[in-house]
């Protein structure tokens, strides 16, 4: 519940900082997003299945860029759950166009597989792009934030405060032109005195355009968290495959 509530006030502030831009800045936004799902099922000795599904939604003017974020992802093995994730984010990018621009950032997270009953990432930093044309773009970014982790199953009485650093590194690449799209993100977030206590994420997909607007993704997630519960693995790797649903630019 704390969660559910959380997220809900980041949509209301969201939608509050639109309106609040419009009546103090007359300028023509633009709307755009996606809508994926994807899945894995397996039977016979192993009787295993994962969904995921994200939705983003993208409003962006002349100087600043605002996006919301939202993930569920839900698996069972053998008739029993076995992971269980809840995720969302908002990002607000000012003069978003320029080779340097500052962003703020709040990003949470339940994860049941790994025994985080919450996580909460509040912070701001810069975005540099180095390359910037219609099929490649590039952006590398560092932030500053603070890392607020609740565990489900403590080690010892261990949850975290933490003020981590947070490199990103973004690409979408035209690999065919209308045929075939790269997307990579990955992350790197040491804590910043100790950089040997890091988490890591990556995520990469290709999709493929079958109609306007619709693709067929094929998508690749790696995370490594610093500290779990306890009798939980720090890595998870998922493979899953789906359809995207894509409006606006």
């Amino acid at each position: 519940m704390k969660l559910l509530s959380v997220l809900s006030l980041i949509i209301i502030l969201a939608c509050t900082g639109t309106v609040h831009s419009q009546d103090k800045i007359d300028l023509k936004s633009v709307w755009s997003g996606s809508l994926s799902g994807e899945g894995l099922y397996q039977s016979g000795n192993t009787r295993k299945f994962y969904i995921h599904s994200r939705g983003e939604i993208i409003r962006a003017d002349d100087i600043l860029e605002t996006i919301l974020f939202a993930g569920f992802g839900y698996g069972e093995n053998r008739g029993r759950k076995d992971d269980n994730e809840i995720t969302g984010s908002f990002t607000a990018d000012l003069f978003y166009k320029n080779k340097f621009s500052p962003f703020i950032l709040q990003y949470l997270n339940y994860n049941f597989a790994k025994g985080i009953d919450l996580r909460s990432q509040t912070g701001a930093g810069v975005k540099y792009i180095p390359v910037e044309n219609q099929n490649h773009r590039t952006s590398i970014s560092l932030a500053l934030i603070y890392d607020n982790q609740k565990l489900a199953s403590k080690p010892g009485n261990y949850d975290q405060e933490n003020i981590r650093l947070s490199f990103r590194f973004k690409t979408k690449q035209k690999l065919i032109e209308e045929r075939l799209m790269l997307n990579l993100t990955a992350f790197y977030q040491p804590v910043v005195n100790n950089f040997s206590r890091s988490n890591f994420r990556v995520e990469t997909g290709l999709s493929a355009p079958l109609i306007k607007g619709f693709s067929l993704l094929a998508n690749y997630l790696y995370t490594f968290e610093d500290v779990v519960s306890v009798g939980r693995m720090r890595a998870d790797n998922k493979l899953t495959f789906g359809l995207i649903v894509s409006f606006g630019q």
